[in-house]
């Protein structure tokens, strides 16, 4: 089941010709698993599962399964928005090993409250896994409001939502609409706003972050639940300084190439991205070392 605490939204290592990288995927893991994260969600918009072939990325549930411990929950992504493909895919999802999936709304056209609600109703009424909503409205175009929140916390098989919005407003009307369904976790997906979600009663996070500096939010999450607060906001200001420095370089490809600078794996992301511009890789280099993610 999903638990509060920290996943990784995790990368996908890829060779330059776009295949899989299994070597690196299993030192990424490693890393992961060291920084202490709860849990670990691959091929969502970090791991460009919509760019993944489906054997490409039932490959990498596959291997992130295999490699960490059975009571770590595993969040993958579907890429399908069509209803009666994506409970195939769930159920493959399902027989991969994936303890839950993480499911945005159909993206380009545009939805009300209703579609939206009966949309994840449809689906998670016959789903083999329990459904984890991610709310990304930049990247869908299509928003999940507090309102079908509040309506959908209760349903059995839908145990949580991603906000990714970046709306912090947002995110506390999630909390507040699903504040009665106790076995509903609201996440933020901004680890920018870490400390905040926490404070506000939000379950944690499904952070890019924890790619490179698992250990930070990991340590940040525990300040904040134990009320630590000037440790929780220290924390938080590095961890904002590492983020910044990632997106400076491009989404998600500031992630890979900050695990490329970091030794991990190569930074190469999936076609048709190209590698973010050299001045922008020195750039992000020369941050991670004043932050000291690097050494000297």
């Amino acid at each position: 089941m999903v638990s509060d605490g920290v996943y990784c939204a995790l990368v996908t290592p890829l060779t330059e010709s776009g295949e899989l990288d299994l070597d690196g995927l299993d030192r990424l893991i490693e890393r992961v698993l060291q920084g202490g994260v709860t849990g670990i969600s691959p091929v969502g918009s970090t791991g460009e599962g919509s760019r993944l072939t489906a054997e490409q990325r039932h490959r990498v549930v596959e291997r992130v399964r295999e490699s960490v411990p059975a009571d770590l929950p595993v969040i993958a992504a579907p890429s399908t928005a069509v209803p009666p493909r994506i409970a195939d895919e769930i159920s493959a999802l399902a027989d991969l090993g994936s303890d839950a999936v993480l499911l945005a709304p159909p993206m380009a056209y545009a939805l009300g409250d209703r579609d939206v609600r009966s949309y994840y109703e449809t689906i998670a009424d016959s789903s083999a896994l329990p459904i984890v909503m991610y709310h990304i409205p930049q990247l869908t175009g299509v928003p999940v409001t507090p309102a079908v929140v509040g309506e959908l916390a209760g349903h059995e098989r839908i145990v949580g939502i991603k906000d990714s919005s970046r709306d912090f407003d947002n995110f506390q009307l999630f909390c507040y609409a699903a504040a009665g369904a106790a076995q509903f976790s609201v996440f933020t997906g901004s680890d920018t706003q870490l400390l905040a979600a926490v404070a506000a009663g939000g379950a944690g996070t499904i952070a890019a972050s924890a790619n490179v500096v698992p250990e930070l939010g990991v340590q940040l999450y525990q300040a904040a639940r134990d009320q630590d607060w000037p440790t929780a906001r220290a924390l938080q200001q590095r961890l904002h300084g590492v983020v910044a420095a990632a997106r400076a370089a491009g989404y998600p490809t500031g992630w890979k190439a900050a695990l490329e600078i970091c030794g991990v794996c190569p930074a190469h992301p999936a076609p048709p991205a190209l590698p973010p511009e050299p001045e922008r890789v020195a750039a992000l280099r020369t941050r991670l070392r004043e932050l000291e993610v690097l050494g000297a």
